[in-house]
């Protein structure tokens, strides 16, 4: 088994403008150092680059955070499965790298950071603990968020967690040059936060549905592209900025997991 590592991960932001039972075993990636990101005004969009190949680390053997994450874990794929969520229990949980940043550049999207695991995935489940705030008291949407799918053509999906909604997008590189926002296809899609915020974040993808949770309660389902970007692609963090004042808007992520099902 292998898994594929960036030897530079360089993406300039993008200009968002919102147009509408487990069995699951615990493996940590190997480090990387992502390549430090544009933070100009190109409208550039993420690419994926090749890529040599590294051999996955043999799993270590667990230690009692490992142990408790793998049965949490389990414990959860278990409900997602009752749900719908995901087609099956059996899978792979990695640990990623923390995330600390800030940008200001009001209605961007910031550039991409690896989030140490960097082999295309398709349909996964990602957990993380969120924190964000924004130099002003009422900005425009923000927060932390995710890129995923990335494919080679520049095609992408992404996701961020707003103070009051979270904010699902898909770019299409041959038809726009804008990011392209998806309704709710069940639940609110609202949320509800102050400034600053803190949120335990669930996004778990299944073909071309993606579903939500935040603090391990379900906010909205989401149809995506069912006839492209279905394809495995790379993921990565970013930051949607809500200001230009000061730091702008400033991301914290830590404890972060990717769990992936075994083909």
């Amino acid at each position: 088994m292998k898994k594929n590592r960036f030897n530079s991960v360089c993406l300039a932001v993008v200009a968002l403008i919102l147009v509408s039972p487990a069995c699951s075993t615990f493996r940590t990636p190997p480090v990387s150092t992502p390549t430090a990101v544009s933070t100009s005004t190109s409208t550039s969009l993420p690419t994926a680059t090749a890529r040599p190949t590294n051999t996955l680390w043999p799993t270590q053997t667990p230690d009692i955070a490992a142990t408790k994450a793998i049965e949490e874990t389990n414990a959860r794929t278990k409900d997602y499965l009752s749900k719908g969520y995901i087609s099956t229990t059996n899978g792979q949980l990695y640990k990623l790298d923390d995330y600390s940043k800030e940008y200001a550049e009001i209605n961007y999207l910031s550039g991409m950071t690896s989030t140490g695991y960097d082999n295309p995935v398709a349909d996964f489940i990602f957990r993380a603990d969120f924190h964000w705030e924004n130099a002003i008291k009422n900005p425009e949407t923000s927060g932390c968020g995710l890129y995923y799918r990335i494919q080679s053509n520049g095609d992408f999906y992404s996701v961020y967690l707003d103070t009051d909604r979270i904010v699902m997008g898909g770019y299409t590189a041959a038809l726009s040059r804008y990011v392209q926002r998806f309704g709710v296809t069940s639940g609110s899609g609202r949320v509800g936060f102050g400034n600053p915020a803190d949120a335990n974040f669930t996004l778990i993808l299944n073909g071309y549905m993606a579903y939500v949770l935040v603090n391990d309660e379900f906010i909205g389902s989401y149809t995506l592209h069912t006839d492209k970007m279905l394809d495995p692609g790379i993921m990565g963090y970013f930051i949607k900025s809500g200001t230009n004042k000061d730091f702008g808007t400033r991301c914290k992520i830590t404890n972060a997991t990717l769990w992936v099902p075994n083909k």
